[in-house]
C-alpha cells in the first residue's frame, strides 16, 4: 500500500518533459507573432488615415481658396484670376478624358496651386498667390507621405468659355498624389475634389 502512494507521489511531482517544453515556447511564439502583426497592421492603418485626413484638409484649402479668388475676381484677386483663367485649356472632346486618365502625372498643359501671400507689402493688395506646378511625370514618385499644395497636391482645370451672354465656367480638379509611410508601391495614396466656379473675361 505504502509503495502505491510513493508511486503516485512521484508521478505527480515529475517535471515537464522537454518536448512539452518545445511545444509550449512554440505555442507562445506564433502567439506573439500574430499579436505583433495585428499591432504593426493597426499602426500602419493610423498612420495611413492620418495622412490621408492631412491631405484632404489641404486639398479642401486650396478649392477654399478658388472659391475665394473668383469671388473677388474684381478687386483684390484680379491679377490671380486672370493668371488662372489664361493658363487654363479650354474643353474639347479630348479634354477631360485626359484629365480623367492622368492618374498621378500632370497633364502637358501644367497645373498649379493657390498660396497666401507672404509679402507684407502687397498682402493687403493681393492675398492669394498662383504658383505653376509644371511637373508632367509621376508626381507621387518625388512625395514619400503627407502631401501638401506644391508638393503632391495641385490643381487643373476645364474651361468653358463664355457664350450667349452665359458667363464661362471652369470644372477645376484638386488632386493630391504621394507613397504612404510603408507602401508597396508609388501612387497608392490618391485624392481628387472638384469644383465649378464661374467667372468673366475682362472687356
Amino acid at each position: 500500500m505504502m509503495r502505491k502512494v510513493v508511486r503516485v507521489k512521484r508521478r505527480r511531482e515529475r517535471g515537464d518533459t522537454l518536448v512539452e517544453v518545445a511545444i509550449a515556447m512554440a505555442v507562445l511564439a506564433l502567439i506573439l507573432a500574430s499579436t505583433m502583426t495585428i499591432i504593426n497592421r493597426s499602426l500602419l492603418g493610423v498612420m495611413n488615415a492620418v495622412e490621408r485626413t492631412g491631405a484632404r484638409g489641404e486639398v479642401d484649402s486650396q478649392i477654399e481658396m478658388l472659391r475665394y479668388v473668383f469671388d473677388t475676381q474684381n478687386g483684390v484677386n484680379k491679377d490671380v484670376a486672370k493668371s488662372i483663367i489664361d493658363h487654363t485649356q479650354v474643353n474639347s472632346g479630348d479634354t477631360a478624358r485626359e484629365l480623367s486618365e492622368a492618374g498621378c502625372s500632370i497633364t502637358s498643359n501644367g497645373g498649379f496651386y493657390l498660396s497666401k501671400s507672404t509679402n507684407a507689402a502687397t498682402a493687403a493688395s493681393a492675398p492669394i498667390v498662383y504658383n505653376g506646378y509644371g511637373r508632367t511625370d509621376n508626381v507621387a514618385a518625388n512625395v514619400d507621405f503627407s502631401p501638401h499644395a506644391g508638393r503632391g497636391i495641385w490643381i487643373e482645370g476645364v474651361k468653358t468659355e463664355e457664350s450667349g451672354g452665359m458667363p464661362g465656367y471652369i470644372d477645376f480638379y484638386v488632386r493630391a498624389c504621394w507613397s504612404p509611410y510603408a507602401s508597396e508601391e508609388i501612387g497608392q495614396g490618391r485624392l481628387e475634389s472638384a469644383v465649378r466656379v464661374y467667372y468673366r473675361e475682362d472687356d
